[in-house]
């Protein structure tokens, strides 16, 4: 018995001692009853005790069963702890909660101190009652009673889960531990132990890894925190991946947005047991619902798959405590937790009437203590107070609402600076640009995002957004010889097959002047000639659709030596034969006749000496109408690389070396993104490797980067999106 005592005490802020005067009734609940119950295991006579004494109970309070009269009677500390000690039996089942007495003495002294608890079983109780307000006023739900040995076990493992959040947190593992949500891509086989799962979010909230709403969770919400089909280890890595790859998302609590990047529809990669390569491999929105419930509870946000017509997205709960849905359509097309939207939405929001919710489900507990002839009123009356309008004292102050999660503000730094080489290496930071900008295909900010890393204090990040036609980043930096250059890349990925398009500017000849044939809708300031050989990524000349047959000529403003020609017509890929020539005397002589330019187009030819030199474009594709953003020619080549992404999972990890040919002196060199998925980069770093020429190459001689041919088509428009 000492045993027992010593047990309960861990529930002693909320016991109840009853003290009701003894000559009211035959029969009164008594701690003494109650220990004889659960040391034998018995608790057939002392649930129809507590059922009787209820009954007496509301007859003999003034009033009867007016609302006055029952809230009234519902104010007593002992009515309530004697109504959850009942509805505790009746929704465990007696059975169950006299097996588990029985299975060990330790059982005892945990059931023991939950019974005499009024305010843990009453909010053991509020969070088991269902959402739906049909399955409220049926009242027949149940909670399963392998649960009770859960809640046990992380009681026995961890102090701190006897009060407080923790104590909530135990509960809702309890009664939904992990595997039993929403089923779908991603999920391990076999799910993760219940202790295990409180274990990770209790650690993950000390460490400060949820968002502040978790705080303000009750145990139903919780619920739909632990149960996530998820291993620990990705629930870890969720968060992580948000924080390092993209920390935008974090804002206002907003990584259900992640769900953008979730991508692929006919995906070759296999989701397996990992939602790594969920995010990674994409799909239809099967996945892309199961993602979202993922990455909403690894930040401890509740949420759950919804079903729509021919249609999955997801429901999850804002900061402000209301539920909305994601990547999908209205309430009243959703079916979730077996109700429909709007159901659900009655439900949700008969929640944030706390304590009017908790009036109308002890009304209801009470009347199922009652003959059947008495309910009726108790039952009536209970559906009257749900459907009156809350008073406005009874709604609970509201936060901010959120707001879709978006990069921060875009920004190039005031100072740009320029890098020099240290120990043979040029280091640059990716937020250090000192130009940015890009081409909106699909809508967004044209350029890249300047992001502050997380946590606070680790410095910045660029961002080249999903779905950007070509989003270019620029630096400026001081190259202490010729030659080859190792380049890598500090960056993160969540996709395959991603990639970072590198050129300078500097080595190449700087044209005099530029003619052209035509120009869209005769824009010649902005969209002339003179753009294609300014050197400068954003700037193009393009020609109105339609026309397939243009002419771009240069003036290098006197005569000189040209063995190699760049052409970059970036993703428009409009192009699909064409010619260059070099003026020689009154006659124009060809260098060279070719196909589709798209990106990064780069050409040899045998040395001749120029001051004229001009494409013309022959056919075209599709809607015509050429557009080329740089044209040069000269003997050695600016230099360029493609880097092939590793799919880092959005995490920080370095690119492989690529070579890139760079020459002396001050020079700018540009990242590009070409119809990438969203990358982000934190650094990157040149280091020196030798002399560009080997014994017998010819000083023109291109370095080729290794783009692959799928990589390639993405660059150029042909396979986007």
């Amino acid at each position: 018995m000492k045993k027992i005592k010593t047990t309960a005490q861990g529930f002693l802020m909320g016991a109840v001692l009853f003290s009701l005067p003894a000559n009211l009734f035959a029969w009164e609940p008594n701690a003494a009853d109650l220990k004889q119950a659960v040391s034998t295991g018995n608790f057939a006579s002392y649930f129809d005790n507590l059922t009787k004494w209820l009954g007496q109970k509301a007859t003999a309070t003034p009033g009867g069963t007016s609302e006055q009269g029952l809230k009234t009677l519902l104010k007593d500390p002992a009515v309530v702890s004697a109504l959850g000690q009942r509805t505790f039996l009746l929704k465990y089942g007696t059975g169950n909660v006299e097996s588990f007495a029985k299975a060990e003495s330790s059982n005892q002294a945990f059931l023991l101190g939950v019974m005499q608890n009024g305010q843990t079983l009453d909010q053991l109780l509020i969070g088991a009652v269902p959402i739906g307000l049909r399955q409220r006023e049926d009242n027949s739900f149940g909670i399963p009673g392998g649960s009770l040995n859960i809640w046990k076990t992380i009681y026995d493992a961890d102090p701190d889960s006897r009060t407080g959040l923790y104590l909530k947190l135990a509960m809702a593992t309890a009664m939904n531990p992990p595997g039993t949500g929403c089923r779908g891509a991603g999920q391990p086989e076999k799910p993760e132990e219940p202790l295990s799962r409180y274990q990770h979010f209790k650690a993950a909230h000390k460490n400060k890894e949820l968002f502040p709403s978790f705080d303000r969770l009750e145990v139903w919400e919780l619920r739909h925190v632990t149960c996530s089909m998820a291993t620990n280890a990705d629930l870890a890595w969720g968060r992580e991946m948000v924080n390092t790859w993209n920390p935008t998302f974090r804002n206002n609590e907003g990584v259900v947005e992640t769900t953008t990047q979730v991508w692929r529809r006919n995906s070759p990669i296999s989701h397996g047991n990992s939602y790594k390569n969920v995010l990674a491999g994409g799909g239809k929105c099967g996945p892309r619902s199961s993602w979202s419930v993922f990455i909403c509870q690894a930040f401890g946000i509740p949420a759950t798959g919804v079903g729509q017509p021919a249609h999955a997205c997801v429901a999850y709960r804002k900061p402000d405590g209301v539920w909305a849905t994601a990547f999908g359509r209205s309430w009243a097309a959703s079916k979730l937790l077996g109700l429909s939207g709007n159901e659900f939405v009655e439900g949700m929001n008969a929640r944030l009437q706390p304590e009017r919710f908790a009036l109308v489900e002890h009304m209801r507990w009470l009347a199922l203590a009652l003959p059947a002839a008495n309910q009726a009123p108790i039952l009536e009356l209970a559906k009257e107070i749900t459907k009156a309008p809350p008073a406005p004292a009874a709604t609970p102050a509201k936060e901010p609402a959120p707001v879709v999660a978006k990069p921060a503000t875009p920004a190039t730094p005031v100072v740009p600076p320029t890098f020099s080489a240290v120990n043979g290496v040029i280091h640059a930071d990716a937020a250090s640009f000192f130009d940015n900008g890009g081409c909106t295909v699909f809508g967004g900010h044209p350029g890249v995002w300047l992001n502050d890393s997380y946590p606070a204090g680790t410095g910045k990040q660029i961002h080249f957004a999903a779905n950007m036609g070509s989003v270019w980043a620029g630096y400026k930096i001081n190259v202490p010889a010729t030659g080859i250059y190792q380049l890598v890349a500090k960056v993160g990925t969540v996709n395959f097959e991603q990639g970072l398009f590198v050129r300078s500017y500097g080595a190449m000849y700087t044209a005099k002047s530029a003619t052209a044939s035509a120009v869209y809708k005769n824009m010649v300031k902005d969209l002339g000639p003179q753009q294609a050989i300014d050197n400068n990524p954003g700037t193009r000349w393009a020609v109105n659709e339609g026309v397939d047959q243009a002419m771009l000529e240069i003036d290098l403003g006197e005569s000189k030596p040209i063995s190699t020609c760049m052409i970059d017509e970036r993703f428009f890929n409009r192009v699909s034969r064409f010619k260059v020539e070099y003026k020689a005397g009154s006659e124009w002589k060809p260098l060279f006749e070719d196909t589709n330019i798209g990106l990064a187009y780069t050409k040899d030819f045998p040395m001749v000496k120029a001051q004229n030199v001009r494409l013309s474009t022959l056919d075209g594709r599709e809607r015509g109408g050429p557009t080329i953003w740089e044209f040069s020619v000269g003997t050695v080549k600016n230099g360029y690389a493609w880097i092939n992404l590793p799919c880092t999972y959005g995490l920080w990890e370095t690119t492989k070396p690529v070579e890139i040919r760079l020459v002396k002196g001050a020079q700018t060199i540009w990242f590009f993104a070409p119809f990438q998925r969203g990358v982000s980069m934190k650094s990157f770093d040149l280091r020196f490797k030798g002399d560009t020429q080997a014994p017998g190459t010819p000083a023109s001689a291109p370095l080729k980067p290794s783009i692959p041919s799928s990589q390639l088509k993405n660059a150029t428009g042909e396979d986007a999106e």
